[in-house]
Formats: structure tokens, sequence, C-alpha cells
């Protein structure tokens, strides 16, 4: 739970954590941010470009040339949720990182406790 009285607004919360954790602390949780967020993108585009032919096959040609953005839509979201997915477990460890002191100092000794506490389906 945060603080209301010792972070106020965006500006203090930084200045409170510089004072407390210093310049590290603006960078706690880099590592899972990096590697979740990268691997939901490769998701999110290279899954797109399969949904988006997987559908047009099933549809046939005809359906897929008159229904092109209901089947990129379609193949959009079925991508997103994949890349979501990919993601959520990195984005654990990171909050778990910044906001449970002890938790872990990152993503090499955080993932490994996340999985023996959560196990791996979380």
């Amino acid at each position: 739970m945060i603080d209301p009285v010792k972070y106020k607004n965006i500006s203090s919360g930084f200045g409170v954590l510089l004072k407390e954790q210093g310049i590290r602390g603006l960078f706690r949780g880099w590592a899972p941010t990096l590697l979740g967020y990268s691997a939901q993108g490769a998701c999110k585009y290279g899954i797109y470009e399969f949904f988006k032919k997987y559908y047009s096959d099933i549809v046939g040609p005809e359906y897929a040339a008159k229904y092109k953005t209901l089947i990129y839509l379609a193949g959009s979201a079925s991508a997103e949720v994949i890349a979501d997915v990919a993601l959520c477990p990195f984005e654990a460890v990171k909050v778990r990182v910044q906001t449970q002191p002890g938790f872990g100092r990152g993503l090499s000794d955080g993932l490994p406790k996340f999985v023996r506490s959560e196990g791996a389906l979380g």
C-alpha cells in the first residue's frame, strides 16, 4: 500500500525515492520490464501475422477480401491475448521487486523466488 502522506505527488515521490534509495532505486525492476515488454512485442507482432493468415485461410479468399478489417481485428485481438500472457510473469516480478522490500534485487533472483512462491503457472 502506498502511503499518501509520504508520496504526495509524482515529483515528491521521485524525491523520496532518490533520498531513500539513491539513483539505483529509480532503476529497480528495469530487467523484467525490458524483457517482459520485449516478449510482449515479439508475440504481438509475430503472432498477429500468424493469426491474420490463419483466419483468412479459414474463411477463404472471397470472405478474406470482403471482411479484411474484421479478420485483421480478430488476428490482432488473438495475438494481444497471447502477448499479454507472455508479459504477465515479468510484470509480476517487477512489481514485487519494487514494492516488497527484500523480495529480490531484480529479475535474476526475483523470478526464481516468484516461481517458488506462486508456482510456474502463477
